[in-house]
């Protein structure tokens, strides 16, 4: 087997092939002074990409695909940042 293969489950090989790198960031949703079990990720690679990943219990997530909005604002330290400039270099 080569370095780049794994066995899935039900023991068939599987091929990792690169399809993207870049920038992210991951921001989550407080609601009265709690965080929820939401959080954004934003991918900013060849394609710019965004998903909300919820967990759904038991050490498992949902990812569902959304609009990529690069420029909310979100509290980072207490300070209010782009996340356009969170993405940056």
């Amino acid at each position: 087997m080569e370095e780049f293969e794994t066995v899935d489950k039900r023991g068939i090989v599987e091929r990792r092939v690169y399809i993207d790198s870049g920038r992210f960031v991951i921001y989550g949703y407080e609601r009265e002074g709690k965080m929820t079990n939401k959080v954004r990720l934003l991918l900013d690679g060849k394609e710019k990409k965004s998903f909300f990943i919820i967990s759904t219990g038991k050490g498992r997530s949902l990812a569902v695909e959304a609009e990529f909005e690069n420029g909310v604002t979100v509290l980072k330290d207490g300070t209010p940042t782009k996340t356009s400039s969170l993405l940056q270099p």
